[in-house]
Parts: C-alpha cells; sequence; structure tokens
C-alpha cells in the first residue's frame, strides 16, 4: 500500500447487522481476513519457517478470544502454509476448541502471492470457490500475510484497513451463496464497475460490508 493511505474507521453504520441470519441478498456470508501474529526472526532460518514469538502466541490466544465475543466462530479456515501462520492457528485453537475440527485448507500460493501487489483478494476467493459448501459455510478465515492481506482488506471494504499482527477485518455480506459474491470479483470483474457481463442483480449482491477490524492489545505494525 502507498506509503500516504489514511486508514479510515470501519463504516460501521453501513453494514448490515453482524447476527446469523437472512438479509435483502440471502443468508449472512462472513469473511474474517486475519494477519498471522507476531513471529520471530531466528538466524539461519528462512522466511517461511519462522515461528511466532511468545508476544505471538499471546496474540493469538487474544484474537481467539476477542471472535467469541463478537459472535465470529469459523466453520472453515483458509490458510497460508507458512509455520507462523500454522501455529497462530493452532494457538487459536486453545481459546476456540471447536477450530479443531474445522475443514482447514493450507496453501503454499497463499504465501507466495501476499508479496505481490494487488493479487491477494483474488487469490482468495478463487480458493475459496474450490472448497467452500453452500450449506456449511458460512464464517470462512483467511490467515495469512501483509501485505496481501491489508490489500485484500481494503478491497473488500473499499476503504483503507491496516492489520497489525493478528489483526482481523470483519466482512460480512447477504447472498443466497458463495458464488454470488465471489465469482464476479474472481472473474476479473469488480463489483463497483459498470455491469459489463454480469447481471445488475450480481453486482448488488457483490458488495461485502467491512463491520469491524478487531486488534490484540499491543499489537506490532
Amino acid at each position: 500500500m502507498p506509503g500516504t493511505a489514511v486508514y479510515a474507521q470501519p463504516a460501521v453504520t453501513a453494514a448490515p447487522p453482524s447476527s446469523q441470519g437472512e438479509g435483502a441478498g440471502g443468508v449472512y456470508r462472513k469473511l474474517i481476513l486475519l494477519r498471522h501474529a507476531d513471529s520471530d526472526s531466528p538466524a539461519n532460518v528462512r522466511d517461511h519457517d519462522r515461528p511466532i514469538s511468545d508476544k505471538g502466541k499471546q496474540e493469538a490466544a487474544e484474537i481467539a478470544q476477542k471472535l467469541i465475543e463478537a459472535g465470529w466462530i469459523p466453520d472453515m479456515v483458509l490458510a497460508s502454509n507458512a509455520k507462523r501462520t500454522k501455529q497462530t492457528l493452532d494457538e487459536m485453537g486453545n481459546v476456540i476448541e471447536s477450530l479443531g475440527d474445522v475443514d482447514a485448507h493450507l496453501y503454499g500460493s497463499l504465501y507466495t502471492v501476499a508479496a505481490l501487489d494487488g493479487q491477494t483478494r483474488q487469490h482468495i476467493e478463487e480458493c475459496l470457490l474450490e472448497v467452500v459448501d453452500d450449506a456449511k459455510n458460512y464464517c470462512v478465515m483467511c490467515v495469512g500475510h501483509n501485505k496481501g492481506m491489508e490489500e485484500a482488506a481494503s478491497s473488500f471494504a473499499k476503504q483503507a484497513v491496516k492489520l497489525k499482527t493478528a489483526s482481523a477485518a470483519l466482512l460480512q455480506c447477504a447472498a443466497a451463496s458463495w458464488a454470488d459474491v465471489l465469482r464476479p470479483h474472481a472473474a476479473g470483474v469488480s463489483p463497483s464497475s459498470s455491469v459489463g457481463s454480469i447481471d445488475d442483480a450480481d453486482c448488488e449482491v457483490a458488495v461485502w460490508h467491512l463491520v469491524d477490524v478487531i486488534t490484540p492489545s499491543g499489537a506490532g505494525a
């Protein structure tokens, strides 16, 4: 992201209710975009294999508790296969007991794409479309790395979003299916652009709302 970006507060008044139920376009689909917890940088350890720090363990436990309090419990996880990402999930699982029972999909590509300009959102959507189940999955959590996670969250929210370590952007949309909210952008069509190859109904459904950005106390930049 450009260094001059201004990080706005979430537009909570524009978001639909966060409780599970139905909206005008269908049931609420929830997406949690989470940056991994604080990590160490040991000598002679490649970036992919860096572990989370003691501070990171505390951050992961705290953000898990905040998700419980917010009522955002993931029923599917997509994550980078980096060590610090997997350890973040392990620590969260000590707080959210059900996290160990949900379908978890680890992708090396979510590690590599995070360093590429503006590509993380589309890649997340493409991965989700391969595995998500409309009847089973209503709250999906994706765990990855900056700069990609901030860029993806900002793209979904249509405003600049800052994600410190172990911070999560909570996004929500009412839609009959995940494909309704993922496929237009995954196909390279922006929901905010002219209609083009998708009809007005699809464009209207494909609008995500930023409900909140939650951050553990003392999270690092």
